[in-house]
């Protein structure tokens, strides 16, 4: 909540730097890892590292958050399989975060992003969940002039998340 609430303040001043896209999936799959041990979070298809390699200029302290949040939510509704991959084009980086579980139905998916939303009524505060992270991703991904979207998972089955944004920030 106090993540949120520093957030919803106002834009941090962002240390726009290269971020190495090979390694922020990396990263993200090896953190969660002990929360299911049933559900194995792994790389999915990566495309578009040219030859100056994967990299997007981002704020890495916060975009790393907001995977961390998908990954972690991802996670705790996957039944066997998470699914980290980006697509990075000359203009745009786009990194999806898919699970194998039950999805999210299409009707809420406008409002997913909303504070305090919670899908799942047998989640409360002392379950743990506030419905606060999906904003939190939002809110980050916004920052760095970008989207997060959700949508069905075309090879899992379950949710996918996306985060899309420009591959170069605008300078301040």
């Amino acid at each position: 909540m106090l993540t949120y609430a520093r957030l919803q303040q106002g834009a941090p001043a962002p240390k726009f730097e290269r971020v190495d896209l090979d390694a922020l999936p990396d990263r993200a799959i090896e953190e969660p890892a002990p929360l299911r041990a049933e559900v194995r979070v792994v790389r999915g298809e990566c495309q578009g590292a040219d030859g100056e390699g994967a990299w997007v200029e981002a704020e890495p302290r916060y975009l790393h958050r907001a995977l961390q949040n998908l990954v972690g939510n991802a996670m705790r509704h996957a039944e066997t399989e998470v699914r980290l991959s980006y697509q990075l084009g000359q203009q745009r980086c786009r990194i999806d975060v898919e699970d194998d579980g039950p999805g999210i139905p299409e009707g809420v998916w406008d409002r997913i992003f909303t504070p305090f939303t919670r899908l799942d009524d047998s989640r409360t505060r002392a379950s743990g969940g506030h419905g606060l992270g999906l904003s939190i991703v939002r809110r980050i991904i916004y920052w760095h002039a970008g989207r997060a979207t959700v949508g069905r998972s075309a090879a899992l089955g379950g949710a996918c998340f996306s985060l899309n944004w420009p591959r170069q920030q605008a300078p301040l």
